[in-house]
C-alpha cells in the first residue's frame, strides 16, 4: 500500500508540473527575453526533493521537461528543458542536503534557477557553437533570482501545507511516504 501511495504522489506531482509548464507556455512574456520564464514546473522538483529526495526529484524532472517539451515546446527544446531540470534538480538537491535550513527553500530555490540558466546556456552553447552567448548569463541570472525567490515561496507554502496533511493521515494510521 505504502509503494501504491507513494506512486501516485509522483505521478501527480509530474502532473501537476506538467500543467504548470502548459499553462507557463501559454503565458505571453511582455519583453523579449530568450529563455526567461518563471519556471512554475520547478514547484514540483522542489517539492521532490524535499519530499522523496533526489533519485525521485530526478524522475519527476526528466518525465516533466521531456513530456513538457513534446507537449508544449517542440522536440528542439528538451534538450535545453531537460538539461535545466537534471542539473537545477541536482543544486537544489544539494543546497537542501547541505544547508538547508541555514539556507530556506527560498535559497534553494535561487539555487536551482541559477543552475538551470547555467545548463541552458551551456546546452545552446554547445548546440549552436558559440560560447558568447554565455555573456547573456548576467540578465538570466537576475531574472532567475527573482523567479526563483517566487518559487522558492510558493514550495515553502506548499510544503507547509503538504507536511501538514501527510502527518494528519499517518496519525489516522495511514503510511503516505
Amino acid at each position: 500500500m505504502k509503494t501504491t501511495f507513494k506512486n501516485v504522489y509522483i505521478a501527480m506531482l509530474i502532473a501537476i508540473g506538467l500543467v504548470l509548464h502548459i499553462i507557463e507556455s501559454t503565458i505571453p512574456v511582455p519583453i523579449s527575453l530568450p529563455g526567461a520564464k518563471l519556471g512554475l514546473a520547478n514547484i514540483t522538483s522542489l517539492l521532490t526533493v524535499v519530499i522523496y529526495g533526489p533519485i525521485t526529484a530526478l524522475i519527476v524532472s526528466v518525465v516533466r521537461a521531456t513530456l513538457g517539451g513534446i507537449i508544449a515546446g517542440g522536440v528542439s527544446s528538451i534538450p535545453y528543458s531537460l538539461s535545466g531540470a537534471v542539473l537545477s534538480t541536482i543544486v537544489m538537491w544539494l543546497a537542501y542536503k547541505g544547508l538547508y535550513p541555514r539556507l530556506s527553500l527560498i535559497g534553494v530555490s535561487v539555487l536551482g534557477a541559477a543552475a538551470h540558466n547555467i545548463a541552458q546556456l551551456f546546452t545552446a552553447s554547445l548546440i549552436l557553437s558559440n560560447v558568447g552567448l554565455f555573456t547573456y548569463l548576467p540578465v538570466l541570472l537576475i531574472i532567475g533570482t527573482i523567479t526563483g525567490y517566487f518559487i522558492g515561496l510558493v514550495s515553502n507554502l506548499t510544503v507547509k501545507t503538504l507536511k501538514f496533511n501527510i502527518d494528519k493521515q499517518q496519525a489516522r494510521g495511514r503510511k503516505l511516504l
